[in-house]
């Protein structure tokens, strides 16, 4: 007697896989390097920091939302982007970021958006349009 057959079922879209692939392309937009004003960290430790908190559901996929960090520019210096009060106008008035994408930005994060399946998968979709492989996601 033979098995029957499952149906192939349809690959869930994680937080985590989104996650992964939005870093992914906030590092190769900013050529795997430090996007801080003036830093000359050469490392292979570069980290995606939302600019916009990522509890924001309308900005958490948005690759616009992402800087490119060091280390020591995410987390560990006192001018770190998780220390300084002034880290977003330190970004926009040196020139990393305008004071229209700035506007954008806040414009989208005022969206109301539900972060449910359909949501990942929306977003999946623009994140694949990027071009970036996939590889281990």
């Amino acid at each position: 007697m033979r098995k029957a057959q499952k149906a192939p079922t349809k690959r869930r879209i994680t937080d985590d896989h989104l996650l992964k692939l939005w870093g992914n392309i906030v590092k190769e937009r900013a050529g795997w390097k430090c996007e801080y004003p003036d830093c000359t960290c050469h490392t292979t430790q570069l980290h995606p920091h939302h600019f916009y908190s990522r509890r924001h559901a309308s900005l958490r996929y948005d690759p616009f939302n992402g800087l490119c960090l060091c280390a020591f520019h995410h987390t560990m210096g006192s001018f770190s982007a998780h220390s300084d009060p002034d880290f977003k106008d330190r970004i926009i008035s040196t020139g990393v970021r305008t004071p229209e994408w700035n506007d954008r930005l806040r414009e989208k994060r005022n969206l109301i958006v539900k972060n449910n399946q359909a949501f990942k998968e929306e977003s999946y979709e623009i994140l694949k349009k990027w071009g970036l492989p996939e590889e281990n996601l």
